[in-house]
C-alpha cells in the first residue's frame, strides 16, 4: 500500500474513534446530569407567608438553618431559631406566629401549627393599652423565637404514636400584632385595625 494512503486510512481510523470517544463522554456527562437531577439534594423547605405590610423581617438564625433544614436530623425542632426584627417606628407589644406543617394533618382535616407568641395575651382584645410592665420590641430590635418545650415532646409523642416522618416542608405564617396603642394587625392577611374611639369616630362622621 502506498504511504500516503496509510496515512489517509490512519487519520481516518483516528477521526472516527475521536469521535465515538466524544461522543461516549457526551452521553455519560448527559446520563450524570439527569441522574443529579433526579436526586436532587434535599432539606426542608421554609416558606414565609407573613404579608409585605407587616412590619416585620424574619429569618431563620443563621448558625442553626443547616441543622434545623437536615431532613435527617431527629432534633430538628429543637433546632428551630427564628429572628424576627421590628422594622415599623413604634414598638411591638405584642406578636404571634404560627409554624404550620402542611403535611401533617389533625382529626380535624386542619394542618397542624405550632404557636409563636410574645407579650401579654391580653393583647388579643385590640383595644388592651400597653402597661409600664410590659416589655416591648423596640424599633430596629430583634427577638428570637424558639419553639416551647411542650411542642417538641407532643411532635415527638404525636409522630411515634401515628407513625408519622418528620415534615419536609414548614410554614411560617402570621396571626396578630399590636403596638400596645390600639393599633396594630390582625389574621393572616394582617388587616390593620385601629383602636375603638378612633374606630367610632369614623362611623360618627360617616
Amino acid at each position: 500500500m502506498p504511504f500516503p494512503k496509510r496515512i489517509g486510512l490512519l487519520l481516518a481510523a483516528t477521526l472516527v474513534a475521536s469521535c465515538l470517544a466524544f461522543l461516549i463522554v457526551t452521553l455519560d456527562s448527559g446520563k450524570m446530569n439527569v441522574e443529579a437531577q433526579a436526586e436532587p439534594q434535599r432539606e426542608r423547605q421554609v416558606e414565609n407567608k407573613i404579608p409585605k405590610h407587616v412590619p416585620i423581617t424574619i429569618k431563620l438564625k443563621r448558625e442553626k438553618e443547616k441543622a434545623f433544614k437536615d431532613l435527617k436530623n431527629e432534633k430538628w425542632l429543637q433546632d428551630f431559631e427564628l429572628e424576627v426584627t421590628n422594622t415599623s417606628n413604634k414598638s411591638i407589644y405584642f406578636l404571634e406566629l404560627f409554624v404550620v406543617l402542611p403535611e401533617i394533618l389533625a382529626e380535624d382535616g386542619h394542618s397542624v401549627a405550632i404557636p409563636l407568641r410574645y407579650g401579654r395575651v391580653d393583647f388579643v382584645d385590640f383595644d388592651t393599652m400597653a402597661m409600664p410592665s410590659d416589655q416591648p420590641i423596640p424599633p430596629g430590635e430583634t427577638l428570637t423565637f424558639t419553639i416551647p418545650e411542650g411542642n417538641q415532646r407532643g411532635w415527638s409523642w404525636h409522630k411515634t404514636k401515628e407513625n408519622r416522618s418528620d415534615p419536609t416542608k414548614v410554614e411560617i405564617v402570621f396571626v396578630q400584632l399590636s403596638h400596645g396603642d390600639g393599633s396594630g394587625f390582625n389574621g393572616t392577611s394582617a388587616t390593620p385595625y385601629t383602636h375603638k374611639e378612633k374606630r367610632l369616630d369614623v362611623v360618627r362622621k360617616q
